[in-house]
């Protein structure tokens, strides 16, 4: 490769060194193969694999490389460079099944030049060999934000088929650029929307291959034997855990790279963000685990009273409401608006959010009048700030809107309800898990009101968003699947 490729070996593509479409021109690995005698059939043209010999080039495979052919050959070595590091293997040691080099492309070229491809059943044939005798399928992301691999519909079935297949192994890895660009935008905005892009990425019917046969072969055996929609939700709930994974693993070393009991910014705010994605994954003991490491270093170092108190405060109590511990949440929201309002004023925007969030607590109490009453103020201070259809405003017209439903005003609320959803779904995009929270109040309103079917179509939206997202063992998943098997029996 880099005699053909000199100044650009490591980002060459698999494609480029092999481009089977060229049907009489060889790339590097059928040239290399063309005169080596096939083992399996006995015919001129081999596998490169054939070509090699002696145990530091060729050996029983202990893992099988799932990837694409649009990634580079630096990305694929660096990823098994650290598969082996992260696994303390000797990289000479580790042989790796890889189908560009295992696989007999002259044979792949003589069907195309007949106008024919290698039928479907011979290459799940082999693969199917391959995973039940490797046992151990490491499948490459890349690149994070829109992992090529995820579009590819030979790849999610080989992800799937693997997590299916008794006794086989499944890791999930991506190229090291890739996973520091993952951890450097923890603190960015916008980080948790690609996140969950990339969570609600999967969709078998809108994947492609190379030959359309294949695809239609593949669609055939998913529907015919899971569904579509559970071949998505299973592939989204491997990538979830290896996120969660990697996540976690990235703020563990964060940790350990200060010095104990010394105060670190950047390590506080690390962990503030990446208890942020915890909470908005729904993980919620992961998240309380985070922000209690910075509450921790901040008080140690500023004191209780101190204003950076503020946002450890304020974002445990939100994960608090989210366990179902209100009083404690309440308490910790308390101890927030104290130092906001001595800090920054009656009128700050932070105090808004302090109120909005204590209003939600009371509400899930049915403390309707001390709901009512705290979100007002929080109602002003964000129409005085950002105007009548602000996010920030609709959120606090969400809350409002959720008292009332308690309080069975279920025509107010629906007006509330109707105003904000298109403002989120502009906002977060139709599938986000925002949207799916809001779907399932407007179902339980529509419920309130008897109309059932309505009803039924929204919380049938909102369980399709948080299978994906969330996946199928998730909380709010279960919850929604049983409120929908509730309704079934009034319709």
């Amino acid at each position: 490769v880099r005699i053909k490729f000199p100044d650009s070996a490591e980002d060459t593509k698999i494609y480029e060194i092999e481009d089977l479409n060229k049907l009489d021109e060889n790339g590097i690995i059928r040239e290399k193969s063309k005169d080596a005698t096939c083992p399996i059939d006995g015919r001129q043209g081999a596998a490169y694999v054939h070509t090699l010999q002696g145990d530091e080039h060729v050996g029983p495979s202990s893992i099988m490389l799932s990837y694409t052919w649009e990634y580079t050959i630096g990305d694929i070595i660096d990823v098994l460079t650290n598969y082996c590091t992260n696994n303390n293997l000797n990289p000479k040691e580790v042989y790796v099944w890889i189908c560009c080099l295992c696989v007999n492309q002259h044979r792949v070229i003589e069907k195309k030049r007949k106008g024919e491809v290698v039928p479907f059943e011979e290459f799940e044939s082999v693969f199917f060999k391959r995973v039940t005798s490797i046992g151990h399928i490491l499948a490459m992301m890349a690149p994070w934000t829109k992992p090529e691999y995820l579009f590819r519909v030979w790849c999610i079935f080989e992800l799937f088929t693997a997590s299916q297949t008794d006794g086989c192994k499944v890791t999930i890895e991506m190229p090291s650029k890739e996973r520091e660009d993952f951890l450097d935008g923890v603190s960015d905005e916008n980080h948790i929307d690609n996140l969950f892009g990339v969570l609600s990425a999967t969709n078998v019917e809108n994947a492609e291959a190379s030959y359309e046969s294949d695809r239609t072969d593949i669609l055939h055996i998913v529907k015919t034997n899971t569904g579509y929609e559970e071949f998505n939700v299973t592939i989204n709930t491997l990538i979830r855990k290896w996120v969660l994974r990697l996540i976690e693993d990235a703020a563990h070393l964060k940790l350990e790279g200060v010095a104990d009991g010394e105060y670190d910014e950047d390590c506080v705010d690390f962990h503030s963000r990446v208890g942020v994605i915890f909470l908005e994954l729904g993980e919620y003991n992961l998240a309380i685990d985070m922000y209690n490491v910075a509450l921790e270093m901040v008080e140690k170092e500023f004191g209780c009273d101190h204003d950076k108190m503020y946002y450890p405060l304020a974002s445990i109590a939100g994960v608090l409401t989210g366990q179902g511990k209100y009083e404690e949440a309440l308490n910790n929201h308390a101890k927030a608006l104290t130092i906001v309002e001595n800090k920054w004023g009656s009128d700050d925007e932070r105090l808004a959010l302090i109120l909005y969030n204590m209003g939600d607590v009371y509400r899930m109490q049915d403390e309707y009048d001390k709901a009512i009453d705290v979100l007002n103020r929080a109602l002003a201070i964000q129409k005085e700030k950002h105007g009548q259809d602000h996010m920030k405003t609709a959120d606090t017209l969400l809350i409002i809107a959720n008292v009332l439903n308690g309080q069975g005003k279920y025509e107010e609320v629906m007006e509330k309800y109707q105003l904000v959803l298109p403002i989120y779904e502009k906002e977060y995009g139709s599938d986000h898990v925002y949207v799916a929270a809001l779907l399932n109040k407007i179902a339980g309103t529509l419920k309130n009101q008897g109309k059932y079917k309505d009803a039924m179509e929204k919380y049938n939206r909102c369980l399709a968003i948080y299978e994906k997202v969330y996946g199928i063992y998730h909380a709010e998943t279960i919850r929604t699947r049983n409120n929908i098997e509730i309704l079934k029996n009034k319709i």
